[in-house]
């Protein structure tokens, strides 16, 4: 596929239903991610991995609300095309322009008006444009879709152990790319290229960046009731990080520096591969990397469930 969906609607309603409706935004993700690949402007993180969890935990969201058959099929499509024209350079913070999400409704739009009914288009076309905020506490459950996108997208692919990796590779993208962290780091007299300095750069920057996502997590008021259990036990991987990188924890430090180094690379791996292949030297390390591959792999669907479902 070249990255277009056909607004054609085939034989006998080939897509009309919304099980076919997900597999043509499946295909349709998978077509333009290879193209963003292939001109190298993704970043480690924000690539087709992350669309496909962000679908797959946003629909399981979805159905833990009651969410219908459709209404769950709608939050997995915002899932698929939430981050159609987020690159590398958006990524980092390199380029200042129309939002990502804006871009990506924008686009998305006419394709959605004309196969969807008026308020299932709506609904995904809110769902991408509006993914980057939470909703008010008073619009929780008015669009289950929106709700599913967001809460996956800050949640699970912004807490838990999984962010340990993705946060740590993120810091040296941008220390290699995004002037602010390379005039910071120049600043403090490290040079990236000798792995001490590399090092104390990566727990340094790790660290302060934690600091402030904690933060943006732990008001509970503006987070739905039901979902606090969950959001407590994904920001406790967070502050696990700290503390251990403030302690010095061999196996945390490992963790933050092997994966920093490989963000400083001019073409990073991908980060999935990364946490795959990545060697724990200590138990903390271990147990990081055991819940970021039962993430990646789908496992924690059954605990999201548990958790939400004891609030």
């Amino acid at each position: 596929m070249s990255g277009k969906i056909s607004l054609k609607k085939g034989k006998r309603g080939r897509f009309s239903s919304w099980t076919a409706r997900e597999k043509v935004a499946g295909r349709y993700a998978r077509a333009a991610f290879r193209k963003m690949g292939q001109e190298g402007i993704l970043s480690s993180a924000h690539n087709l991995g992350h669309v496909q969890r962000v679908s797959f935990y946003g629909g399981l969201y979805a159905q833990a609300m009651g969410g219908n058959r459709k209404v769950r099929a709608q939050a997995r499509i915002a899932g698929f095309t939430h981050d159609r024209f987020r690159d590398a350079a958006q990524s980092i913070g390199q380029k200042k322009e129309e939002s990502h999400e804006t871009k990506s409704a924008k686009h998305l739009k006419p394709l959605f008006e004309a196969r969807y009914n008026k308020k299932a288009s709506r609904a995904i076309f809110e769902a991408m444009a509006k993914h980057g905020g939470f909703p008010a506490l008073n619009e929780v459950g008015k669009n289950l879709a929106r709700d599913g996108v967001v809460f996956a997208d800050k949640f699970f692919e912004a807490n838990g152990a999984y962010i340990a990796f993705r946060r740590s590779m993120f810091m040296g993208e941008r220390s290699s790319k995004a002037g602010d962290l390379v005039v910071e780091a120049a600043k403090k007299g490290f040079d990236l290229t000798k792995p001490q300095d590399a090092k104390a750069v990566a727990v340094d920057f790790v660290l302060a960046e934690s600091a402030k996502r904690i933060a943006a997590f732990s008001d509970l008021s503006k987070i739905p009731t039901h979902l606090h259990p969950f959001v407590k036990y994904q920001v406790e991987w967070q502050q696990k990080l700290v503390a251990g990188l403030k302690a010095g924890d061999k196996g945390l430090v490992n963790l933050a520096t092997t994966l920093f180094m490989e963000g400083l690379k001019e073409k990073p791996r991908d980060l999935g591969e990364m946490i795959k292949s990545y060697k724990p030297i200590a138990e903390t390390d271990k147990a990081f990397k055991q819940e970021a591959m039962d993430y990646l792999d789908g496992k924690l669907g059954q605990k999201f469930l548990q958790l939400v479902k004891t609030a």
